[in-house]
């Protein structure tokens, strides 16, 4: 038989190479060299006497023979795992690499903790993290860089699937010393003698800000500093250069250091943010990046205490 001739490790690194496109990734991928990944794909290509990848511009692009091979290598491959767990008794051990994209303060905040607790509980796991917003997220995932990203709202590439799993809460920041006395009706008089530090130089969030809860419109702003840096923005609020909006979870941890911050609450229930996790929706998830990210949807989803 056919099979009785097939390394294993072939097919490993056959589907490897398939699903990122990339001798170099997958050399990375499972610690190879680069010439080892490209003699696997040339013995088994020779083994069973059809190509299984033409290469373009130094890029393996899959045959249909491949597309063939893929789906029935990558189903019995993990059947085969499922019932050598079974029948042991022994825990599949999760290793490589899984590329994550993030947002800086939301990343750091929620998803840091959250990957560093199942990293001490699979130690062969690692994560590589890419930093960078919505539109950057979106160039990455389709390029295969990333596994997958977390995200706030944009338009994304037809090809890319976004599951919303959280809402930042996001509330109007000043200083102590910014403001020593809020009036007890707000009104359009009182906003318009701040001076505002925003993400972008149209202002978009605190227009987006003020419709939730005001239905202002034509506000005239004063922005000392647009900066799209969550981090840089509660640099600048905190030390009373004006009012922003800052997600609340940054609020809480500026606090916690110290710094005398208040809220501007609208008459409104919070404006929320969505963070959602995207993804290039046909694109086949290792068994690590498969379970990192059902993982982080399962701890969003959990009750916080």
């Amino acid at each position: 038989m056919l099979i009785d001739q097939i390394n294993l490790n072939f097919l490993k690194v056959f589907i490897s190479v398939y699903r990122t496109r990339s001798m170099t990734k997958t050399a990375k991928e499972l610690a190879m060299t680069q010439s080892g990944v490209s003699q696997n794909i040339k013995n088994l290509e020779d083994l069973l006497e059809v190509r299984l990848f033409d290469r373009v511009k130094h890029k393996p692009l899959p045959t249909q023979a491949a597309d063939i091979l893929y789906e029935n290598a990558k189903a019995t491959l993990l059947s085969l795992e499922k019932s050598l767990v079974h029948i042991t008794g022994k825990k599949s051990e999760l290793g490589g690499t899984v590329s994550i994209g993030i947002p800086i303060e939301f990343g750091n905040n929620l998803i840091l903790p959250i990957l560093v607790e199942l990293g001490k509980k699979y130690s062969k796991l690692n994560f590589r993290l890419r930093y960078g917003h919505s539109e950057e997220m979106n160039r990455l995932l389709l390029k295969g860089e990333i596994d997958f990203a977390y995200v706030d709202e944009y338009s994304f590439d037809p090809a890319i699937k976004v599951e919303k799993i959280h809402d930042e809460t996001l509330e109007l920041v000043i200083s102590n010393d910014y403001v020593t006395k809020i009036p007890n009706k707000l009104n359009r008089e009182f906003f318009e003698s701040l001076d505002y530090i925003d993400y972008l130089a149209d202002a978009y969030v605190l227009k987006s800000w003020f419709k939730h809860h005001f239905k202002f419109s034509n506000l005239q702003f004063n922005i000392k500093a647009s900066l799209m840096d969550v981090d840089g923005m509660s640099r600048m609020i905190v030390r009373g250069m004006g009012a922003g909006i800052l997600p609340l979870h940054v609020v809480a941890k500026l606090k916690r250091r110290g710094h005398k911050i208040k809220i501007i609450e609208g008459p409104k229930p919070s404006m929320k943010n969505t963070i959602s996790v995207a993804y290039v929706e046909n694109r086949s998830f290792t068994p690590e990046a498969n379970y990192t990210i059902n993982y982080l949807k399962k701890e969003f989803k959990a009750p916080k205490n």
